[in-house]
């Protein structure tokens, strides 16, 4: 059983820390997410990190040191307590790999399973800040949403991926 150790990678600099240490010969492990996400006004199907700044790596070899990873162009540091580096067992990076899609290698973060009446927030685009009540689903991708509008309730179709809990 391999043990994997946590990186904290520069900020926007989770692929540079990868390729630098897959250069090196260490295993990387970089979980991606693929989600739905407005950019420049247009919703886009957008990759990135699954844990911002954050990545696996484990020594190739049993005789390889993790004390190099440190120096890696696009590394912040190996995420350690105290002097230890803390492993991070086969069976996490299993459960993580096991929940990617298979077609793209990246997770994905459907509409949360809302019941009609919920409050939600919208976390991103125009309405970003709001808060209101799930009404319904509206197709695939959107999602019916009672907005209190200048003291109006007001029905707003959103993108699902806009809205949290």
């Amino acid at each position: 059983m391999t043990d994997w150790y946590l990186v904290h990678a520069k900020p926007r600099q989770e692929e540079a820390a990868a390729r630098g240490l897959a250069e090196q010969d260490y295993g990387v492990y970089l979980p991606r997410l693929k989600q739905r996400r407005r950019v420049r006004g247009r919703l886009a199907e957008v990759v990135q990190p699954l844990f911002p700044r954050y990545l696996f790596v484990a020594p190739g070899r049993p005789e390889q040191s993790v004390a190099p990873v440190d120096s890696t162009p696009g590394v912040q540091k190996l995420v350690r307590f105290g002097a230890l580096y803390l492993p991070v067992g086969e069976d996490v990076i299993a459960a993580l790999r096991a929940r990617e899609d298979a077609a793209t290698g990246c997770h994905s973060l459907g509409a949360p399973q809302l019941a009609p009446g919920a409050r939600v927030r919208i976390d991103t685009g125009p309405f970003a800040g709001f808060e209101g009540i799930f009404e319904a689903k509206a197709g695939e991708d959107r999602v019916v949403i009672l907005l209190d509008l200048l003291g109006q309730r007001a029905r707003t179709v959103v993108a699902a991926g806009e809205i949290g809990v």
